[in-house]
This record gives structure tokens, C-alpha cells and sequence, in this order.
């Protein structure tokens, strides 16, 4: 499969859909280039269909691009197993479980069962955490209810 750039996908849909079943030709781009961005991360491809079957339906990402979404530049960070686009896209999410994580207490926190790097410890109730690969820092607060935290990405 050759590697192409977004508007390379959007100008291959064009020609393969000869204005003839547009949605259809972009639903399987969009599964192409889903492969090609799980291989660019390091997914093995599977050789066979029934593998991939359960890939493509419990996938989030498939399943934006079919929305018209564009992927993100990274993996987004994970709620609980699953992507957290919203906090992404809106640069603000609340969090209720979130605790030292039991590994690297000092480095890492756990936040809705995902693992975040602690940056900055500001206090017992504020800290300056980032996601894996996401460029940019979030700030993670306690709020006065003392059961849930609020994170907003920092600019």
C-alpha cells in the first residue's frame, strides 16, 4: 500500500469514485488509511480478514475518519480503555478516578484508568501531566467536592 498525505486519500477517493458511490469509495479509503496509520504505529497488520474483522468494528479512530473526521496527529489519551476525544478536541475533561499510579507512584498518575506522566507535582491537589505522544501539557485540579478533578490542556 503507498504511503499518501491527506489530500492524496481525499483526490484518490475522486478518481476511484467517478462521482459513482462516493461514501462507499470513502469508507474504504477510510479503512485504508486506517491500516496505514495503525502500521505507521506499530500495529501488525493482519493477513487475513477474520482478524481484522473485530479491529474494524470496535475501532474509534475507523470509526471518525467514516465520520469525516481527521485523525489526530496522536493517539488520544484513554478514559477507562477508551479514546478520550472530547478532552482532545475541547481541551477540558473531568476525571473522577485518579490516584497515584502503584509502579512509579512519583513519575506516573492514574487517571480514569489511564496512565498519565506527572510533569510537575504544584501540591497535593494540582499537577502538570502529559499523555504519552500528545505534544502539550495538561493541568489536572481537585475540585472542592474532593471526588472529581477537571484537566485542561495548558496553551
Amino acid at each position: 500500500m503507498n504511503r499518501r498525505n491527506a489530500d492524496e486519500w481525499h483526490q484518490w477517493v475522486e478518481e476511484f469514485a467517478q462521482g459513482e458511490s462516493t461514501e462507499a469509495w470513502r469508507g474504504i479509503m477510510c479503512f485504508l488509511r486506517w491500516i496505514q496509520i495503525r502500521a505507521d504505529n506499530g500495529h501488525p497488520i493482519p493477513n487475513f480478514l477474520p482478524a481484522i474483522e473485530g479491529d474494524i468494528f470496535h475501532s474509534y479512530l475507523l470509526r471518525r475518519m467514516l465520520q469525516g473526521k481527521e485523525p489526530l496527529t496522536a493517539p488520544p489519551p484513554e478514559s477507562y480503555g477508551q479514546p478520550w476525544y472530547e478532552l482532545v478536541e475541547s481541551g477540558r475533561g473531568t476525571a473522577t478516578d485518579v490516584k497515584p499510579w502503584e509502579w512509579a507512584p512519583e513519575q506516573k498518575i492514574s487517571i480514569n484508568e489511564g496512565i498519565w506522566t506527572i510533569v510537575e507535582k504544584v501540591s497535593d491537589k494540582e499537577y502538570i501531566i502529559m499523555y504519552r505522544l500528545n505534544p502539550g501539557n495538561y493541568r489536572l485540579t481537585k475540585q472542592t467536592d474532593g471526588d472529581t478533578w477537571v484537566i485542561e490542556q495548558i496553551i
